[in-house]
Parts: C-alpha cells; sequence; structure tokens
C-alpha cells in the first residue's frame, strides 16, 4: 500500500505500510523545529485524527500523549506564537506590533497545541459555575478586580438575536458592543473590551439552553455550565493564531454609540434603575452583532448630551 504522506514515517521502528480501514492521511505539515504533524481523515464520517511527528518516527495521537521531554519541547517551541498572543489581544488591548500566527496549519492541530499551551500559561485559571451569578453578590476576581453587585447576574442574561448584541459592562456599567464575533467549533465567542479590560461571552450552539460562558482571561476567571468549559481559553487562543485578520477587525470595530438603542437595548440586562430616576419605559431585546469597542465619552458635552448621558447611566446602573 503506497502512502505518499508517510513516506519515511516509521512506527515503532517499521515503515507504516497500512491503516485502519476508512481512514487517510489528508496533510503532513512541520510545526516547529523538528516536529511534524499528520491529519488524518476518516472517509465517511469527516472525523479528523493526529499523528504528532518528531523528525520521522511516530510519537503520540495527541498533544497530551506526547512523553513529558517531547512535550515540553514542542510547547516550548510554540511559546513564539502563542506567548504574544497570550499576553496580548487575549486579555488586552491590541499591541502595536503584529504577532506571529500558524494560519498554515491544520485547525485540530492548533487546538490541540494552544489547549495544552494554555494550561501551561494559566494553569490556576478560577472555573466557576454559572449559578455563582444567581445570588446577585458582588465578585472578587482572582487578580483583584470587583464585580459590583448584580451585574454579572445581568451579563450571563444576555441574549443574541440579529442585530447588535449590546451588552453593560461588569466592571463599570458601561454599555459595550462586541468588537468581534466569531465561530469556532460549536461556540460562537464576542469580544468585548472596557477600556484597557477584555472579557467574552460565549454560546455554544450544541447546548442553547445554556447561559452564555463569561471568560476573563487577565483574572483568569471562566464562569461556565458548558460541560466543555476548560477547552473555551484554548480555543480562543487558537483561533486568534490561525486568524490574523483579528489584528484589522478589531481596530476597525467601531465604538457604541447612543443611537444603538435605537435598533434595541442591552442584552439581557433589566436592571432596577434608582427610585428617584426611573427611565420612561423598559428597553427593547438587543440583537447581537459583531462589530464594536467601548466609547471614549468626550471630555465636554452639549447639554442635550448631558442628559442623554444620564439617561443611559441610569439604565445600566447596578445597585
Amino acid at each position: 500500500m503506497t502512502l505518499p504522506l508517510l513516506d519515511g514515517v516509521k512506527l515503532d521502528g517499521f515503515p507504516v505500510e497500512q491503516l485502519y480501514p476508512g481512514w487517510s492521511p489528508s496533510s503532513r505539515d512541520v510545526v516547529a523545529d523538528d516536529f511534524s504533524v499528520v491529519v488524518f481523515k476518516e472517509d465517511a464520517t469527516g472525523k479528523q485524527a493526529c499523528w504528532w511527528l518528531e523528525g520521522d518516527d511516530y510519537c503520540a495521537s495527541h498533544v497530551l500523549t506526547l512523553d513529558e521531554a517531547a512535550l515540553r519541547r514542542l510547547l516550548v517551541a510554540m511559546d513564539r506564537v502563542f506567548w504574544p498572543l497570550a499576553t496580548g489581544v487575549l486579555g488586552a488591548p491590541l499591541p502595536p506590533q503584529a504577532s506571529p500566527s500558524c494560519e498554515t496549519l491544520p485547525e485540530i492541530a492548533v487546538n490541540e497545541l494552544s489547549g495544552s499551551w494554555i494550561g501551561g500559561f494559566a494553569p490556576h485559571t478560577l472555573l466557576l459555575p454559572s449559578g455563582h451569578a444567581d445570588s446577585g453578590e458582588a465578585l472578587s476576581c482572582p487578580n483583584g478586580r470587583q464585580i459590583a453587585e448584580n451585574r454579572l447576574t445581568a451579563l450571563l442574561a444576555a441574549q443574541r438575536g440579529q442585530g447588535p448584541l449590546i451588552v453593560s459592562s461588569p466592571f463599570t456599567a458601561l454599555p459595550l458592543l462586541a468588537q468581534i464575533t466569531f465561530q469556532v467549533q460549536s461556540l460562537s465567542v464576542s469580544r468585548f473590551q472596557d477600556a484597557d479590560t477584555v472579557f467574552y461571552l460565549i454560546w455554544n450552539e450544541e447546548f442553547p439552553a445554556l447561559r452564555p460562558s463569561f471568560y476573563y482571561p487577565d483574572a483568569p476567571m471562566l464562569i461556565s455550565d458548558d460541560p466543555a468549559a476548560a477547552m473555551i481559553p484554548g480555543l480562543i487562543l487558537g483561533w486568534y493564531a490561525r486568524h490574523p485578520e483579528h489584528v484589522s477587525l478589531i481596530r476597525d470595530a467601531r465604538p457604541f454609540r447612543a443611537e444603538d438603542f435605537g435598533v434595541g437595548q442591552a442584552s439581557g440586562f433589566r436592571s432596577t434603575p434608582p427610585e428617584e430616576t426611573p427611565p420612561s419605559s423598559p428597553p427593547e431585546e438587543a440583537p447581537s452583532y459583531t462589530l464594536s469597542q467601548p466609547p471614549a465619552p468626550p471630555s465636554h458635552l452639549p447639554a442635550s448630551g448631558q442628559r442623554l448621558k444620564s439617561r443611559i447611566k441610569s439604565l445600566f446602573s447596578r445597585r
């Protein structure tokens, strides 16, 4: 049997001459240093699997099953890609310089790499069930940031629609639009930025009844009921590594504007305003969209602008 993509590959010291029925190699790519990956596809189902090679020697069928020394060498070799992303766009404003990417590598291989790499970068990520927000109590994040009472409860009630997804920042209560929304496997991921603070809302389309997951990389903290919640940080990091166009998408994202309330309201938010300044009517349900970053309020507003600003703040206030 001729397997051109496996020429020279040895399994337990012997050339590879046959595979399981229905499986065939679809690509072979150099990853870093002496490591490469072969991706296989099952013809009947489209399922994929990897072989990780060092030189021409088969090492493992998943990054996590590499022996400790080989895994360390491979992940250290990937620092050049993942480190700038993890310390930059993942949890902070875009850095001025572009980060390296691995857009030519297969998605399955990048996701295995990014999931394993971020496990070492942020092993202390706090994972909480979304029910933690139901009490409405204030939350102290692992990095010392405070989320005021009821803000997290409201955020996890966010609903997606057909237009701009407007949410209230859990940190400042300011209205925010998603800068970008992207799909990775069954996850729909929306990135928000409030000044220098970055957070994400993630919906798993395989579990539509679940509330969105809240990921705050700088803490690091993940609030989620998703059965695969532990994979979320690595999948987001892997998407950035495979999509260098994220830089232009985020830079081109437009800020929140007051007229955005004309197409909807802050999704999922039903905050109780102060008794002395009740809103004239409750805002409508907010649709979702893909662009925007937090507003930078002007230093001088005309009187009408001040009144509008006060009304927006009252809509998003939290007690």
